[in-house]
């Protein structure tokens, strides 16, 4: 992945919010993951891109859970001074790009907001998306799409050309094995990798 337009991050910042269920795994390795992707592409311009992430029923205060943490640090992210965080209203509203775990998380993040549809995405949904919108010009633009925020606009055209299913979830691994853990760690650096790489390609264009 390359970085063009590091150097004209916008401020105050494009917010990456993720969202699973308790907020101790799957969404908490993605921010984590993702907070490294983006340093690897933008160096000190990635502290303008702020990554969050929320659980729908958090295990408020807790740390990663031991079994994604050992996995996140396989994957070359940081487990440090993480606590989970229940997902609120205000951290949705304020997001420029939502990426849940499951389908289930995307309804319950439109049951706190409905208006942020167009901004919310599982994060498989989202990197196939991405990939469409590297398809032939004219096929998923929309009219003042440009920049990272008009990012999601493009997506959320793009949606029509590709049918959600069970599919589009990352598995949770809370009770499993550390197998389980491997999986959806696995999956979810998989997915950023194209989403990450489009919200770079679009800061400050």
């Amino acid at each position: 992945m390359t970085a063009p337009g590091a150097e004209s991050v916008p401020s105050p910042g494009y917010r990456l919010l993720f969202v699973c269920t308790g907020n101790i795994c799957r969404s908490a390795a993605a921010e984590r993951l993702a907070r490294r992707q983006l340093e690897a592409l933008l160096g000190a311009a990635a502290a303008s891109v702020l990554v969050h992430s929320a659980g729908t029923r958090a295990a408020v205060g807790s740390a990663i859970h031991p079994d994604s943490a050992s996995v996140l640090r396989r994957l070359g992210g940081d487990d440090e001074q993480f606590t989970a965080r229940r997902l609120r209203r205000q951290m949705v509203t304020e997001a420029d790009l939502v990426l849940t775990m499951t389908r289930e998380h995307r309804q319950a993040v439109l049951g706190l907001e409905p208006r942020a549809l167009s901004r919310t995405f599982t994060l498989r949904e989202a990197a196939d998306l991405v990939r469409l919108l590297d398809a032939p010009p004219g096929t998923t633009r929309t009219a003042g799409d440009g920049g990272p925020r008009g990012l999601a606009l493009r997506m959320a055209a793009a949606r029509r050309l590709r049918t959600s299913s069970a599919e589009d979830d990352i598995v949770d691994p809370m009770g499993g094995p550390p197998e389980a853990h491997r999986r959806a760690g696995e999956s979810i650096a998989e997915c950023l990798g194209p989403v990450l790489d489009h919200v770079v390609r679009h800061l400050g264009s």
